[in-house]
């Protein structure tokens, strides 16, 4: 079990519901284990771990403390008339190394803990930068493809409404044609008048006096105009505008629908 664990399932049997303060903060200690050969969080320890490498550090600062009696002890032997006694003098000589090397080594250990918690707080910080980099990426991830479905959508209605205008436009110009074909085929082949070569004179004018008297004017209108310029009045201009019946030799009956 881990440490935090023990720690919430104490603090839960406590009047106050909670352990003191320290302990909650284990999680910002570390230990330095030999076998990972890296710190590790001691609130992440096994309970079992924790207690045998409490029992560890007690051990070693027994044998710490018995080192230290045993220079203490070389001291005053040294002190004491020893001097002359080579073998005693390296004997304290390597114990100082000894004390010096350990020495050393914890430094090299604090500095150790230091560059590791450099590095712990680069990496913290390196995984907030990468977090926000993912945020704005797929923010704006998001909005490419909200953009996107409306520029789609956008586009598949012009193009309907393109086709529809197509379609529109086909059958308009489809009616355009039937009735323009229509009026073709309605206008009466050849000339545009009904009777011609009418004469300008009393036997004409009776013949067209008699065609308006039956003639059907709901339905129909009739229309006379000169023909042929009188041969007197060749090259007077008169025909520049048409001549009038009185100014022809001859008559035209057009006749029309009425609209």
């Amino acid at each position: 079990m881990k440490i935090h664990r023990v720690v919430q399932m104490l603090g839960a049997t406590t009047s106050t519901g909670k352990l003191a303060e320290d302990m909650y903060n284990l999680g910002h200690k570390d230990y330095y284990s030999k076998a990972d050969d890296r710190y590790i969080p001691i609130s992440h320890m096994d309970f079992q771990h924790m207690v045998r490498a409490f029992v560890k550090l007690t051990e070693q600062e027994g044998n710490v403390k018995e080192l230290k009696q045993s220079l203490d002890s070389s001291h005053r032997a040294y002190k004491m008339g020893f001097e002359r006694n080579g073998r005693h003098i390296e004997e304290v000589k390597k114990l100082e190394l000894e004390n010096q090397r350990l020495v050393q080594r914890k430094a090299n250990d604090i500095v150790s803990k230091e560059a590791y918690q450099v590095m712990w707080d680069n990496c913290e910080k390196l995984k907030e930068d990468l977090k926000k980099t993912d945020d704005i990426v797929e923010k704006n991830d998001r909005i490419y493809k909200k953009n996107l479905q409306k520029q789609e959508d956008n586009l598949l209605y012009l193009t309907s409404k393109i086709e529809n205008m197509k379609a529109i436009i086909e059958e308009k110009e489809e009616s355009a044609e039937y009735w323009k074909n229509t009026y073709y085929n309605s206008q009466p082949k050849g000339c545009g008048y009904v009777f011609s070569e009418i004469p300008n004179d009393t036997d004409g004018q009776e013949f067209v006096d008699k065609m308006k008297k039956y003639f059907n004017k709901i339905s129909y209108k009739m229309r006379v105009r000169g023909q042929h310029i009188k041969p007197e009045l060749k090259g007077t201009g008169a025909t520049y505008w048409g001549q009038t019946r009185d100014e022809s030799t001859h008559m035209r009956i057009y006749i029309d629908n009425k609209k």
